[in-house]
């Protein structure tokens, strides 16, 4: 991963849940099949920053809606050869070491990249482009979990309040889980370190510079794990806002106000 294209804390403060917004703000105008669920990944790959969207089903399609080095919105898609055996770029599959010639399929990959006007329309396109890779029906409405991703916003912000004076690139690797490998943190004047989520349910933040160190900790926001970032059933549950929880929460401390 080129040095260039790692986005620097204070960006992926305010482009990831850009991103979950308009997601989240057009789900309402679309459908899928019962029992479909979407996760989240943030990832860095090929000059494009922004989400990887991994369904819970066999697919040989795999979308992320993210942003290019002038911040325009692209919907990028990663059609993968027939014996790809997932979505995962990992050495194993449950548990079972991959063979060789599932090892090469990786490098038989087909990536479109397809530039939008604005950001719904990128959203909209990601949600339409499910819909046609899930044509099941019945169809139900989308319903919307961001808490787990809103608080991870949550960290990068204490993280970044932390490091005063420095706002360091982050690596995002796309890999499931990646948090409690931790994510490396770097910048132009040789500062390093990473951001780790310990199985103990706190963050970790360490930061080396010529001037010294940074070791910081924190409980993690708890919330939910269990539920799918974007998950579908068969009840007519109306979709929610990913910003509805703030707009709640605005509300409560407003009538606390008066």
């Amino acid at each position: 991963m080129s040095e260039e294209r790692r986005p620097r804390l204070s960006h992926a403060m305010l482009l990831l849940p850009l991103l979950r917004a308009q997601l989240g703000g057009v789900a309402s105008r679309h459908s899928l099949p019962a029992g479909l669920e979407v996760e989240l990944l943030p990832i860095v790959e090929d000059g494009l920053f922004g989400y990887e969207l991994l369904p819970n089903r066999d697919t040989h399609t795999y979308l992320t809606l993210g942003a290019d080095a002038n911040d325009k919105p692209i919907v990028r898609s990663n059609l993968y050869c027939m014996s790809a055996p997932s979505a995962l770029r990992l050495a194993t599959v449950s548990g079972r070491a991959l063979l060789p010639h599932e090892l090469e399929a990786w490098d038989e990959i087909e990536q479109r990249d397809v530039r939008y006007p604005d950001w719904p329309s990128a959203a909209a396109a990601v949600w339409a482009e499910l819909a046609r890779m899930f044509a099941d029906t019945p169809r139900y409405a989308i319903t919307i979990h961001d808490e787990g991703c809103a608080s991870f916003d949550q960290t990068l912000a204490i993280a970044r309040s932390r490091l005063r004076g420095y706002d360091p690139s982050i690596e995002f690797c796309g890999i499931p889980d990646e948090a409690q490998y931790g994510y490396v943190l770097k910048d132009t004047r040789g500062g390093h370190g990473n951001l780790v989520l310990r199985s103990s349910g706190s963050w970790e933040l360490h930061w080396t510079t010529r001037a010294g160190h940074i070791d910081e900790q924190w409980r993690a926001t708890p919330f939910d794990g269990e539920a799918a970032w974007a998950c579908v059933d068969e009840s007519l549950v109306e979709p929610m806002h990913p910003l509805a929880f703030q707009v709640r929460d605005e509300r409560k401390a407003s009538r606390r106000r008066r």
